[in-house]
């Protein structure tokens, strides 16, 4: 226990009053008139010493009542994280933290969880007392506010109204980290209010941030989101995207509030159209996918966006996404000769028709291929060609690095001088010999990976009878980054899928050529093929989504590097970008809105791309106190639930437990008793007269 008026507490001599007052009455005697005393010895031992117990009672109370009066008014505490010292007393530092991520949009009663945070500001400075330095802080971005006296509530409070709300992510227990460590603090009372809805409990013990100090921390909670259906996760099931194909997508839609909600609609918007809406009902904490089936209808970049109501957090109320639809695809094709060549130009002729989907550029050349030219080229075709010299393997793996894509037809590379040094340099299947069969005998293939994007939803009746029959191939060596797709009856690989460099390619084992195998007159080459033209030419890299706040890079070889660039934010804000010229890139860093950015070369639409919201901002993912009292780990730490009063519990928690209500109701206590025990009992006395 402590007092806040030590000072009073001289006043506890007044106690002696009623004992010296009962001694000195006992010294006085008075003379009364018996008319016989044969009474005396039974008054003596019965009266009389009831009478003595009595009277010490009564002093026993009236000083009990003097005590308790006296120590109230020196405001007694029991002891609170000062641990017998007074924050008034000594010089205080205190770091105030306040989360402005995304989970703190939440709507309330009180406006959102960013506003109740700035509006418990006054009651945390109203409980600082003495010469008490604060040092303001918000997470997104981390970001010192203010250093001064919290006697300076006007600037303190300023800078608090200024803090806004963000999109971003908090990452707030490492934030901590950071500013306990940066604070020099040499005061003896240290202090940290953390203001937020604590989605995570620290990972690490919060008295290791700051080694042998004595840091006390006060974990200030907010209320749980009622009201709150999220999406939270869309994808594009269909890798084959073509105007008049099915394109498939999942949206996973949950209830994160406390009460199950009926007729919600799910929207989905292609180019702010709705093509697509489900409706239906989540229970609390339970989570649902939906199927999406639509045509795209064009080709280009399609901004997508699932939509569901308005509720108390807005920010997962709607997901974008893009939908690539290649308009044109750039092949370059690289063989020995036109002959070679001619049932592949058969093959592609069919895949473009009358339209315009394939440029395709011609490479014939039986020497050695010195130079491959691959700036503006989409996917290289390699039809057994000639051996590649350094520069060349140099294009290849700078285009497959890219994120260029690679179809090989392995021919008869074999007998040439140095036949598996350029495939191995580009972590492609190394060969090995070829096999090769006499007469009518021939391999048999089948299909590995029947769920691979390139065998699903072929309209083909009968599969096997369209597979090849193969009279010769080349064995290769696979490697972890080698999946087998159609194998031969022996067992080895007949078509694979190679990833490397950050990019995809297909490697036939055995070249279009009909004394080597039958696949050109079968129906599966024309859509084999197709698809992995589509799936190669897809370029889905500067589309690709990212959280809020990241930085997003955009391709932007050729000659487009000279554009003026402008990015057009979801808010129609438009921001001037400068490329990074050497390596051919933009780095967009603004990114801190949600929603579908649109970027611009000269005016000319180039790409676009959607940020997200983090998973960690969902409002529903959230510790109660208890989990993060014992997360904290250390006796320093106090939680604060939300329906407590901040001001009241600071100060209780602070300074310690205010007792003067108690010591007030003991010593009335102790005054009504001795009123009753020391009335005269006039009754008694007629009694005894008679």
């Amino acid at each position: 226990m402590t007092f806040l008026s030590p000072s009073i507490l001289w006043g506890l001599l007044a106690i002696s009053i009623p004992i010296i007052i009962h001694l000195i009455s006992l010294r006085h005697t008075r003379d009364t008139e018996f008319s016989t005393l044969r009474f005396i010895k039974s008054l003596k031992h019965e009266t009389i010493r009831h009478l003595r117990i009595k009277q010490w009672l009564l002093v026993l109370l009236r000083t009990i009542a003097i005590l308790c009066l006296i120590l109230m008014f020196a405001r007694p505490l029991m002891i609170g994280t000062s641990t017998g010292k007074l924050a008034g007393d000594v010089e205080s530092r205190a770091v105030i933290v306040i989360d402005n991520s995304a989970s703190m949009a939440v709507q309330t009663d009180d406006g959102t969880l960013l506003d109740r945070a700035k509006s418990s500001l006054p009651a945390i400075l109203e409980g600082l007392e003495g010469e008490t330095t604060v040092e303001l802080y918000q997470t997104n971005p981390p970001r010192k506010l203010f250093t001064g006296s919290h006697e300076e509530s006007g600037p303190i409070m300023n800078r608090v109204n200024s803090i806004v709300q963000t999109n971003l992510n908090d990452n707030l227990w490492p934030m901590i980290d950071s500013v306990l460590h940066t604070v020099e603090a040499s005061e003896p009372n240290r202090e940290c209010f953390i203001i937020s809805d604590f989605q995570s409990a620290p990972s690490f013990a919060v008295d290791s941030l700051v080694p042998n100090s004595d840091w006390k921390y006060y974990c200030i909670l907010q209320p749980k989101v009622k009201n709150n259906i999220s999406v939270s996760e869309v994808s594009i099931l269909s890798q084959i995207k073509l105007p008049n194909h099915l394109v498939k997508l999942n949206t996973r839609v949950g209830n994160g509030g406390l009460t199950e909600k009926r007729n919600i609609p799910v929207e989905l918007y292609l180019n702010d159209e709705r093509v697509g809406q489900v409706v239906s009902h989540f229970q609390p904490s339970r989570f649902k996918d939906f199927m999406f089936q639509v045509y795209p209808g064009k080709t280009g970049i399609i901004n997508g966006k699932i939509v569901i109501p308005d509720d108390d957090f807005p920010l997962d109320n709607f997901r974008n996404f893009e939908l690539v639809i290649p308009n044109q695809i750039a092949v370059k094709v690289v063989g020995r000769s036109v002959e070679e060549l001619f049932l592949l130009d058969l093959a592609l002729s069919a895949i473009t028709g009358e339209t315009e989907l394939l440029l395709i550029d011609r490479h014939v050349s039986d020497d050695v291929v010195e130079q491959l030219f691959l700036s503006d080229i989409d996917i290289l075709l390699l039809h057994n060609p000639a051996n590649l010299s350094n520069s060349a393997i140099e294009d290849l793996q700078r285009f497959l690095m890219s994120g260029g894509g690679l179809i090989w037809f392995v021919g008869n590379d074999l007998n040439q001088t140095d036949p598996v040094a350029w495939p191995s340099l580009l972590k492609l299947p190394e060969l090995i010999q070829t096999r090769r069969l006499d007469g009518e005998s021939f391999f048999s293939a089948s299909i590995v990976e029947e769920d691979h994007s390139l065998f699903t939803d072929l309209d083909i009746k009968n599969m096997n009878e369209e597979l090849p029959q193969v009279f010769g191939y080349n064995e290769v060596r696979l490697q972890m980054n080698h999946t087998p797709l159609i194998k031969l009856n022996n067992g080895h690989p007949l078509l694979v899928e190679s990833k490397a460099f950050g990019s995809s390619g297909f490697v036939f084992t055995s070249p279009l050529n009909l004394r080597w195998n039958d696949l050109s007159v079968k129906g599966l080459l024309v859509p084999l093929l197709h698809r992995m033209l589509i799936l190669l030419g897809t370029k889905e890299f500067n589309t690709q989504p990212l959280l809020v706040g990241q930085v997003k890079i955009i391709d932007i070889k050729g000659e487009n590097i000279n554009a003026e660039w402008i990015l057009k934010t979801p808010n129609e804000n438009e921001i001037k970008l400068i490329p990074d010229y050497t390596n051919e890139k933009l780095l967009i860093k603004q990114t801190s809105e949600l929603g579908s950015y649109n970027v611009f070369a000269d005016g000319i639409f180039f790409t676009s791309f959607s940020t997200e919201l983090s998973p960690h901002e969902l409002p529903s993912i959230r510790i109660d106190g208890e989990t993060l009292a014992k997360g904290l780990g250390i006796e320093q730490a106090r939680i604060i639930e939300p329906l407590q009063h901040l001001g009241s519990v600071l100060k209780e928690i602070r300074y310690g437990r205010s007792i003067w209500r108690l010591l007030l109701y003991i010593a009335l206590s102790c005054l009504v008793i001795e009123s009753i025990l020391g009335r005269p009992n006039t009754e008694r006395l007629k009694t005894k007269e008679h």
